[in-house]
């Protein structure tokens, strides 16, 4: 194998890799990179950790076609420090050498036949997405993913298309976000994918010049993104039905400017306790206001102007999954939504002229004096 390709463009293709390469494993060959060059002048790059497969292409000159599999981390940094120049990479009998300017380079690789094979993926079950729709539910979800493994089914974002409106769904057991798009989608998924691989769907969006594809079978989903496609696993289990525990019958309501909540509550949660970030969360007659106190600390108390007409109410809240979810959302203002102190508030943007598409449900803290705090999201959703 022998080609040349710009320093710039074979970085590109080396670093998105390597975010799927495993820095350690037992499993020889599985830290390299396969790099295969045909005689049409593409070059093709693929990583995986076994979960998931990583392939992206690049156009070069290749003078001699071939497959070999060297050390991904090794070859991302020393192309890394190259000069912006041509590098010419050729195989040796142990590896690759590297041409670049004056320098010279040569790395020991593997046997690229034991590399594993990306799975075979039919495209029957497919459908399409623009890429700036798919970033922004994932931005919006994948937030609220668990990171408790003993609860298999929440470490996953649940994927699923149905009466022409694509939702993704994720939820820790104490927030809930789950964001939507009406489109023309044929009813699809139900799958679980884990974040790293949406993440490293996200990164390879800007990249993507026509609509994204997704397709899948019983154990993979493809992410067709033009120059590269990325398969990943699925999770097994079935997903809570989360929208059992979504709230109905919430009845105190209040709209507010959403930078201004969110500037407020990180000023206000400076004093709270680091453990919780324990906030307290009142609405008042035109005003919302933010208050908190941490032992041996001080305290803190901030008001906004708000839309609210109703008695006096009080909550607590972690302000670490309010930041969270205000964030996700692009409108001026959001509504906030509640029935009791010790059950779950629903956030939701302020859209004219039609439905939010973004729901985020959070689950209160007990605040000091009261009794009864809110149960889990998934607990709930379970019953």
């Amino acid at each position: 194998m022998k080609f040349s390709l710009v320093q710039s463009e074979l970085y590109r293709c080396l670093a998105l890799v390597a975010g799927v390469v495993p820095s350690r494993s037992n499993i020889q060959g599985l830290g390299s990179v396969r790099v295969e060059a045909t005689s049409d002048g593409l070059l093709s790059f693929m990583g995986t950790d076994l979960d998931t497969f990583l392939v992206t292409n690049a156009r070069g000159t290749v003078e001699e076609a071939g497959v070999v599999t060297v050390p991904a981390r090794r070859f991302l940094e020393i192309v890394k420090e190259l000069p912006s120049d041509v590098v010419e990479v050729k195989s040796t009998s142990s590896g690759i050498s590297l041409k670049s300017g004056q320098g010279r380079f040569r790395l020991v690789g593997t046997d690229p036949e034991e590399f594993p094979a990306a799975p075979e993926i039919s495209e029957e079950s497919i459908f399409s997405i623009q890429g700036d729709h798919l970033d922004r539910m994932i931005r919006r979800t994948i937030y609220a993913v668990t990171t408790d493994f003993t609860r298999a089914e929440l470490t996953a974002v649940f994927v699923k298309a149905e009466g022409g409106e694509l939702r993704f769904v994720a939820t820790d057991g104490h927030r809930l976000a789950r964001a939507s798009h009406p489109g023309e989608y044929p009813d699809w998924g139900g799958i679980l994918i884990p974040p790293k691989a949406l993440s490293l769907v996200q990164k390879q969006i800007p990249e993507a010049t026509e609509s994204i594809s997704l397709s899948t079978s019983k154990r993979y989903c493809l992410f067709n993104l033009g120059n590269s496609r990325l398969y990943t696993r699925l999770l097994d289990g079935n997903y809570p039905p989360v929208e059992d525990v979504i709230p109905k019958d919430n009845n105190i309501n209040a709209v507010v400017n959403r930078e201004l909540l969110i500037s407020s509550l990180r000023r206000v949660s400076v004093i709270s306790e680091s453990t919780t970030k324990q906030i307290k969360l009142s609405l008042l007659a035109d005003a919302v206001q933010l208050s908190g106190q941490a032992q041996n600390v001080g305290e803190a108390e901030e008001s906004l102007p708000a839309t609210y007409s109703g008695d006096e109410f009080h909550i607590g809240y972690n302000a670490t999954y309010l930041l969270d979810l205000l964030r996700t959302m692009d409108s001026d203002e959001v509504t906030l939504s509640f029935k009791l102190p010790t059950t779950a508030g629903v956030f939701t943007p302020v859209i004219e002229n039609g439905d939010p598409d973004l729901l985020c449900l959070v689950m209160p803290l007990r605040l000091p004096g009261t009794e009864g705090a809110g149960s889990e999201v998934a607990t709930s959703a379970r019953g």
